[in-house]
């Protein structure tokens, strides 16, 4: 027979929170991710608007073009994140660093599903992507204010290439789409 000891007040306190976070996460929806297609355009226009205020229209006007390409993130049907990377001829690249045989990516992941791995999960999925396509490198521009953002970047191999304030960051892909961990 087992016996159960009194619980201190401390004690019963960290298990009442532990039973919360984990009732959380059993009730969140499954977020499964798949590649985007030309009729993706009304979710990248959407997370293009949440990625960049400033001119999102650059990262979804004419989606589906040459060298566009993504992945999506659902959560129980409707679209809650979107990464997706995009060739830009010389005369638009945004940064001296940047390149025209570079993907720039661009990211949204909806608020209430932010925390819990979806962008890392996207973006892994979008390296991938972009390793099987042949393409050497990634690269992005965050501002240095967006500590959570850069944290998943540097953790997935990002590396800062330029900048100050908004930082210009690239990933060197390996064959199979994986980011060097050097």
């Amino acid at each position: 027979m087992a016996t159960i000891a009194p619980s201190r007040p401390t004690v019963l306190a960290a298990v009442k929170a532990l039973a919360v976070r984990a009732s959380r996460w059993q009730t969140s929806p499954m977020v499964s991710i798949r590649a985007a297609t030309r009729d993706d355009f009304l979710a990248i226009e959407r997370f293009a608007r949440l990625a960049s205020r400033s001119n999102p229209t650059r990262y979804f006007e004419h989606w589906g073009r040459w060298g566009d390409f993504g992945v999506i993130a659902e959560a129980d049907g409707p679209p809650c994140g979107a990464a997706w990377a995009r060739l830009f001829a010389w005369k638009d690249v945004r940064d001296p660093c940047g390149s025209s045989e570079y993907p720039e990516l661009a990211i949204a992941v909806d608020a209430v599903h932010r925390g819990r791995g979806v962008g890392t999960a996207l973006l892994r999925e979008l390296l991938a992507e972009a390793g099987q396509l042949g393409y050497p490198a990634l690269d992005l521009m965050v501002d240095t204010a967006n500590l959570a953002a850069m944290a998943v970047y540097t953790k997935l191999g990002f590396k800062k290439i330029g900048g100050d304030a908004r930082l210009w960051m690239r990933a060197t892909l390996r064959d199979s789409g994986a980011c060097c961990q050097s």
